[in-house]
């Protein structure tokens, strides 16, 4: 008759054996492994650096310091006209101007857009809608919004305007002086 702990172990069915199996798949594992890929330490076991992840696996955007959604949307903004630099053009918004295009966007946790929504584009103009998008990718990634801006929510959203002049730069209306002087009465004849 078996004894009572050699009972409990017969009952059950991942008992020694399956521990067996594990520590024999994890062995198998690792001797799969160069020893190049594993780092050791003077007693030939892994080191912790193995272990632990290294900053350069997962590269994410800094949190953004901005306290409100106007912040926020002015800090994303500098960031734009940074990135597209050679296609903004400065001083006031010109007067007309050639177009105006208006865009929901939406930035994760992690500072990437999740979506880019035109709510307003000029329809003599397709390709300037497509040229907003573009902008907005090259921006890329984003500053990763803080958790008082997020609010318990997964992401932010936010609505930019892009005032395009007559040679096809912009300027964002976050970061735009008020809008220049229409042309005297007398010129436009």
């Amino acid at each position: 008759m078996p004894r009572e702990n050699e009972c409990g172990m017969l009952a059950k069915p991942w008992g020694r054996a399956a521990a067996f199996q594990g520590v024999a798949l994890g062995l198998a594992l690792l001797s799969a492994c160069t020893p190049a890929t594993l780092p050791l330490d003077s007693t030939g076991r892994v080191t912790k650096q193995f272990h632990s992840m290294p900053e350069a696996a997962l590269p994410l955007p800094p949190v953004s310091s901005a306290g409100t959604m106007a912040e926020y949307q002015r800090e994303l903004a500098r960031l734009l006209h940074e990135a597209n630099r050679g296609m903004v053009f400065e001083g006031a918004p010109p007067n007309p101007v050639r177009a105006v295009i208006v865009m929901r966007a939406e930035i994760d946790v992690l500072g990437e857009a999740r979506r880019f929504d035109l709510l307003r584009a000029p329809w003599h103009d397709p390709w300037l809608g497509m040229l907003v998008e573009q902008t907005m990718r090259r921006a890329e990634p984003f500053p990763r919004p803080s958790m008082k801006l997020l609010n318990g929510a997964n992401s932010v959203a936010f609505t930019e305007t892009w005032l395009f002049d007559y040679e096809g730069r912009f300027r964002l209306r976050s970061l735009s002086l008020p809008q220049a002087d229409p042309p005297p009465e007398d010129l436009a004849d």
